[in-house]
């Protein structure tokens, strides 16, 4: 569980200072704001999950103070602190959410140890609940993360945004998951039960698209033999999902506008205006400000859908979920009746998996694991199970790196150092005997392989090649022999 962040509010400069130390022996987090526009501007910045506000301020009190961390932090637990206690302050605080109040001074440092330490385990009891109904949630939706990973806040966010009426933007690299981000907000929203409808706004023409859309009336173009009703009017009191927004025509941006600002549409060749009830949901891989500035796209349809803007991590960014996706998708692809197998990559295998940098996201690893089941040979997947790119990535980054401007040896030779460091001491037990074998053999076969390829280049001129090695023909004669044995 995440320490609890702390807010003390209090206008006494040495009661701000007693609960910093407070806290921060036990290792919580810990923030302090002397009046109601500090308190104020900390709020602004980040949540808190315990706040200690004195009924007295400069500026403002207690209780106004309590509305508005109840508002904006409906999670965070208050608690009123009083000079001036009356009953009638301490029964107005309780009624409005405060989890408890306290009197000063502090005479009584046990009853306060007691008091923070029951709202500590109310906050941690809320962090248990939070946590195990988000991945019962996530789970109906084949979310898979692990309990660190930065999906969990991103799926908090989107439990709010479900409830309201209001444009998301769903931003995030190919195969990161953003239409399954949208069916979760649907879900959660008041429109459940009613359609979810998606589309690709990138996969049809423009003339296809529209008539998608909005539908068309008989005898629109050629061919169309009937009345089509358009998605905007089958998604009516339910959700529309547009992926690929940024491909949409400029024609179709403006029809969307105008869908949008006052939920009326025609039809393709139609002239009565027709009204619709939908919630859009949009996505994009594509940067759409940039899109705006090279007008490409209208910045006034980029305000209506970027009400709220959700960033949709890439894989190579919250790596702490490889490994249940591994798991989720092994179990996935393995055949009904071997589901009771205990199938899992090798260590060298997981190695490879962990460091790669999935450039296709989930969509890309859920694709080398059904590849990986297909091919194996036993329970136990090693590298032969894995693509030739997904094994050799390590290797093309290397040369990518110094194979350019690069050329300092001394730079070449303290990376490969460096990486094989990393792989040895992850082997636990060394043997340094064996190791130093290793490496004069490894060195020795690469000054051999030096030697050949100059001389190669030089046409068996040793003198030339010395000259390209920087050594003496004696010393490189020398060098052949000593490395070639």
């Amino acid at each position: 569980m995440k320490r609890p962040e702390v807010l003390v509010i209090d206008d006494e400069i040495e009661v701000g200072t007693f609960f910093q130390y407070y806290f921060e022996e036990k290792e919580f987090p810990v923030a302090v704001a002397n009046s109601g526009f500090e308190a104020r501007a900390l709020l602004c910045e980040k949540s808190f999950d315990l706040a200690l506000v004195d009924l007295k301020l400069p500026d403002t009190d207690g209780i106004t103070l309590l509305k508005e961390i109840r508002d904006s932090s409906p999670g965070c637990e208050v608690i009123i602190m009083t000079g001036y206690s009356t009953i009638k302050s301490a029964v107005e605080a309780m009624k409005l959410g405060a989890f408890d109040y306290i009197d000063k001074p502090f005479d009584e440092l046990e009853e306060l140890d007691t008091l923070l330490e029951r709202a500590l385990q109310s906050i941690y009891n809320k962090q248990w609940f939070i946590r195990d109904e988000l991945h019962k949630l996530a789970s109906e939706f084949n979310i898979i993360m692990a309990d660190d990973s930065p999906l969990k806040e991103l799926l908090l966010l989107c439990k709010k945004v479900a409830t309201r009426k209001i444009s998301v933007l769903l931003e995030g690299e190919t195969g990161t998951g953003k239409e399954v981000l949208a069916r979760f907000i649907h879900a959660n929203s008041p429109r459940f039960g009613n359609p979810f409808i998606t589309i690709n706004c990138g996969a049809l023409t423009e003339s296809l698209l529209e008539s998608e859309l909005f539908g068309h009336e008989k005898g629109a173009f050629t061919g169309s033999q009937g009345v089509r009703h358009g998605i905007f009017e089958l998604a009516n009191k339910g959700t529309l999902f547009l992926d690929e927004i940024g491909e949409a025509s400029p024609s179709i941006q403006v029809k969307l506008l105008r869908v949008l600002e006052s939920g009326e549409f025609y039809r393709v060749g139609g002239e009565k205006p027709l009204k619709a009830d939908v919630r859009v949901l949009t996505a994009t891989n594509k940067n759409l400000r940039d899109a705006t500035r090279d007008k490409l796209f209208r910045e006034d349809l980029l305000y209506r859908l970027d009400v709220v803007n959700l960033q949709l991590p890439p894989l190579r960014e919250r790596r702490m979920d490889i490994v249940p996706l591994l798991n989720y998708f092994i179990e996935k692809n393995l055949p009904e009746e071997e589901k009771q197998l205990l199938v899992r990559f090798n260590n060298q295998a997981m190695d490879l998996l962990q460091s790669y940098s999935w450039p296709g996201n989930v969509r890309e690893l859920s694709n080398v694991v059904a590849r990986a089941i297909a091919l194996r040979s036993s329970d136990l997947l090693g590298p032969e199970c894995l693509p030739r790119h997904v094994v050799l990535h390590d290797e093309e980054e290397f040369l990518a790196e110094h194979m350019g401007t690069k050329t300092n040896i001394n730079d070449v030779v303290r990376d490969w150092s460096r990486r094989l460091l990393k792989v040895i001491l992850s082997k636990g037990t060394i043997d340094l005997t064996e190791l130093t074998e290793a490496m004069d053999q490894e060195v020795n076969w690469a000054v051999r392989r030096v030697i050949e390829e100059i001389l190669i280049k030089t046409g068996n001129n040793r003198t030339e090649a010395a000259k390209m090695l920087n050594v003496s023909p004696r010393v490189l004669r020398y060098l052949q022999n000593e490395k070639g044995r």
